[in-house]
């Protein structure tokens, strides 16, 4: 198999992604490891210019590694919460709940260690 074949092959199917689950206020929480595709995505909405918007940065991060496991653009959840995009969701959702907020962040950034775009340049690669 040449590397055209190759990678036209592995055009539709889905990588394996490590995933773990957290549990706030009794609820399971499935945060999976970002692709360098939604990776990007959450650094392109943060990036204002000269400065980063840390806090939407980890909200779009929180949001596309469990969006698999809620739902997160459900209409009626956001009009429930008086918001426009599922990203300013997670601020309106866990506004009392700090810890929650936390140990869903924490899981982000534990499932996704060591991923950066260079790192999955480098894995693409092999």
């Amino acid at each position: 198999m040449n590397k055209l074949q190759k990678y036209l092959a592995k055009a539709n199917e889905q990588a394996p992604r490590k995933e773990v689950t957290v549990v706030i206020d009794g609820d399971e929480w499935k945060v999976r490891q970002l692709n360098l595709t939604e990776l990007r995505e959450c650094e392109r909405m943060a990036d204002k210019g000269e400065r980063t918007d840390w806090f939407l940065y980890n909200d779009a991060r929180i949001v596309k590694a469990t969006e698999h496991d809620f739902p997160w653009n459900q209409e009626e959840l956001k009009k429930a919460y008086k918001v426009g995009t599922k990203y300013e969701l997670v601020e309106k959702i866990f506004r009392d709940n700090p810890e929650g907020y936390s140990k869903l962040l924490q899981a982000v950034r534990e499932v996704n260690a060591g991923q950066s775009e260079e790192a999955a340049i480098e894995e693409a690669k092999n």
